[in-house]
């Protein structure tokens, strides 16, 4: 599979810090992964775990040559396997990190093209959002916590989600392409409610005035992005400890944070 920005914009943003096993949910040819790994050997500790899992016999074997071709291949493993069959293998618990960059279209709502793994990948019907969080809620340690990347479109998709697992945001990131344009894409780090954790602030909260104000006040009359998609109504405990940041593709902050990733 090819390179995206999407990748790279959640392998750079997600916390790794303190994460001694991590857990990548559909791999594909393991860039978060691999990414992550280069983060957590950043600090001189080698006593990290990352696994990789991927539904596509095709992705795992290619996230597993990757991981073996790379220097941190001892603390990197690839599994050919479904999310549902991994939870149920008993992992309750283990991991601190949990990175996903989840199917982006709803099947049966999204037109779109058939046949090809790419498209297939970001297709929802054997991997969607309640999946991913609900699993989260039972493989995360007491203080782990989930990171995704997916279209701002689908924010209330993930937050309806959240609330029938139990979870709430600590970071939000939204991202635009340019200056003048609306953001397209959402990172987003949560954690089950009532557990520990600690927000970590990478950039300035630049956001939009309308946002900004959406933000502070936890109004629902602000459709946005401008897709027909209301936010939640009542955000107190969804968004009450959230620490909310806005990046430009190509900007200064852009490059900062994904700088150290780029040939």
């Amino acid at each position: 599979m090819k390179v995206g920005t999407d990748g790279i914009l959640l392998g750079a943003w997600v916390s790794t810090e303190g994460a001694g096993k991590l857990l990548d949910i559909g791999t594909g040819s393991g860039l978060i992964a691999l990414m992550a790994a280069q983060r957590c050997a950043a600090g001189g500790d080698r006593r990290f775990h990352i696994t990789g899992i991927d539904i596509d016999a095709e992705a795992a074997e290619q996230a597993a040559e990757n991981f073996a071709a790379s220097p941190w291949a001892e603390q990197l493993s690839a599994r050919h396997a479904g999310l549902a069959e991994f939870v149920e293998e008993g992992h309750d618990g283990a991991f601190d990190v949990i990175v996903s960059n989840p199917p982006y279209y709803i099947t049966g709502k999204s037109i779109i093209p058939a046949g090809e793994a790419r498209t297939a990948a970001r297709r929802d019907s054997e991997l969607t959002l309640d999946d991913v969080v609900e699993a989260a809620v039972r493989l995360l340690s007491p203080t782990g916590r989930l990171s995704l990347i997916l279209p701002t479109a689908r924010e209330a998709d993930l937050t309806a989600a959240m609330t029938r697992a139990g979870m709430a945001f600590s970071r939000r990131c939204l991202v635009r392409t340019t200056e003048r344009k609306e953001p397209s894409r959402l990172l987003a780090e949560i954690y089950p409610w009532g557990r520990s954790h600690k927000k970590v602030e990478t950039y300035p909260a630049n956001q939009p005035p309308a946002y900004s104000e959406w933000c502070r006040s936890g109004s629902f009359h602000w459709t946005y992005p401008k897709n027909g998609c209301h936010l939640p109504q009542n955000r107190e405990e969804s968004y009450a400890n959230c620490v909310e940041t806005y990046l430009t593709i190509g900007s200064e902050e852009f490059r900062k944070l994904t700088g150290d990733y780029y040939l």
